[in-house]
């Protein structure tokens, strides 16, 4: 009976390790190659965890991955988002602004990606000693980096859509602060292969985004962000860009949330922008509503 007994526990155990084997998967990019750019990138990558092994924060990557977050069985929408943590650059807010929207997306039925892009070496003196008005200079190499890593984001989801039960024609990209540069290059610096259907950078830092125009065939465009987050003060002017080229897009601005409030909340205004977020996502016919 014993034995029995164990049989059954063991097997429920490994059935238990399969489902969330299955639920989280970790995918190198560019088949796992070295990319280009990142011979010069020769720190060891680190990470800080939580007393439950959960990764918080990460720096000096330079083997970018994709974290593959899957819904409940018959939950799946098809609907797909890759999400840009934030940083500064010199790290990624993993935790904070990438495990927490996988679980907000795939509550909703989205299948979620968080994109662990490369990053410049930390620490990095030379951004330390640089006035405010050099910086924009330091990161665009680093930049340029992150956002091919983005493009290939793109590019390994959709070309890999029917494995995950996604639309090809219903992939996103989301990012926060850093993450919003690379969200917002992404959508002004794509090929056909690598175009996302729709991106909504959030408190995006705009100084160091890619792309000098707004592509004649650009996605519809989300903007959320908070007017006491003086790092966001450049989302006014994207969103004027997208609509000066007459492309649809849509801005939040609350009046308070600070900077870096995610999805999580903190009893701010900021609070909405999620089920804003949806809502759009459902009147642009990207998600279905429940």
């Amino acid at each position: 009976m014993v034995n029995k007994t164990l049989q059954i526990f063991s097997l429920l155990f490994f059935n238990l390790i399969a489902v969330v084997c299955q639920a989280q998967t970790v995918i190198p990019l560019y088949d796992g190659g070295v990319p280009p750019g990142s011979e010069l990138l020769t720190r060891e990558e680190t990470a800080r965890r939580d007393e439950n092994g959960e990764i918080v924060t990460i720096r000096n990557v330079s083997m970018p991955t994709l974290t593959v977050i899957q819904p409940e069985e018959g939950k799946k929408n098809g609907t797909a988002l890759i999400i840009c943590p934030g940083g500064g650059f010199q790290g990624l807010a993993f935790q904070h602004e990438g495990a927490e929207t996988a679980k907000w997306c795939v509550e909703k039925g989205i299948t979620a990606f968080i994109l662990k892009y490369r990053l410049m070496p930390f620490p990095y003196p030379e951004l330390d000693k640089a006035e405010q008005s050099q910086r924009d200079s330091i990161f665009i190499p680093f930049v340029r980096l992150a956002v091919a890593d983005g493009l290939e984001a793109i590019r390994y989801v959709r070309s890999h859509a029917a494995e995950f039960g996604i639309d090809p024609a219903k992939i996103g990209i989301v990012g926060y602060s850093a993450g919003g540069t690379v969200t917002g290059s992404v959508g002004r610096t794509y090929t056909p292969e690598s175009r996302p259907d729709f991106v909504a950078p959030v408190y995006a830092y705009c100084g160091a985004i890619l792309g000098d125009r707004v592509p004649e065939d650009a996605p519809p465009m989300f903007l959320a962000w908070a007017t006491d987050d003086p790092i966001a003060k450049g989302n006014p002017g994207l969103y004027e860009q997208w609509r000066d080229a007459g492309k649809s897009v849509e801005m939040h601005c609350f009046y308070s949330g600070g900077h870096g409030f995610s999805v999580v909340k903190q009893n701010k205004p900021s609070d909405q922008w999620p089920s804003l977020f949806e809502e759009w996502m459902i009147n642009q016919g990207f998600l279905r509503k429940y």
